[in-house]
């Protein structure tokens, strides 16, 4: 993503303590957020190295989720979770499957429960495409939306991504 657009600004964290949020955003509109727990002091140029450093880490640095994982040559089943926000936002909380077993990612601000429900369509749409037939099962759920409490709010199943990715194409 080639960044045309970087703000920096003073926020306050979905439970209630004070954050430092970098946008990067770039052409066609896409945006990345970060939001840092640790706000130092320095100035705008310093939160955006810090930003930087951030989203290099979480593109590089990939943790096993399971011994399939952590026997493979470090190609993991990652996904990429965008997080987009406004005052009609809300927060939440994207599950993946993996397999057995699944993982949750850090709580996201979704502009709406639309946007969040249309991106767990699009990310179960690219865990669909890592799935075997005959060897991984394809009958489950791939991606559950949860609200900030842990309340379950929508699930994308193997049959719901199959429609939307044939839809798309």
């Amino acid at each position: 993503m080639q960044i045309v657009r970087t703000e920096v600004a003073r926020a306050t964290g979905p439970t209630g303590e004070p954050i430092l949020r970098v946008l990067f955003c770039g052409e066609g509109g896409d945006c990345v957020t970060v939001d840092m727990a640790r706000i130092e002091a320095g100035n705008d140029q310093t939160a955006l190295e810090r930003a930087r450093a951030v989203l290099v880490q979480t593109a590089t640095f990939g943790l096993a989720a399971n011994d399939y994982d952590a026997r493979s040559n470090g190609n993991f089943d990652e996904i990429a979770v965008t997080a987009a926000n406004d005052e009609n936002g809300g927060v939440y909380i994207f599950e993946y499957r993996d397999g057995e077993s699944s993982r949750q990612v850090p709580p996201s601000w979704m502009p709406s429960y639309e946007a969040a429900c249309e991106e767990a369509v699009r990310c179960a749409i690219e865990l669909l495409t890592d799935r075997q037939p005959g060897t991984d099962d394809l009958s489950a759920w791939l991606v559950r939306v949860r609200d900030e409490n842990g309340k379950l709010l929508c699930a994308i199943d193997v049959q719901q991504a199959e429609v939307a990715r044939q839809i798309g194409q």
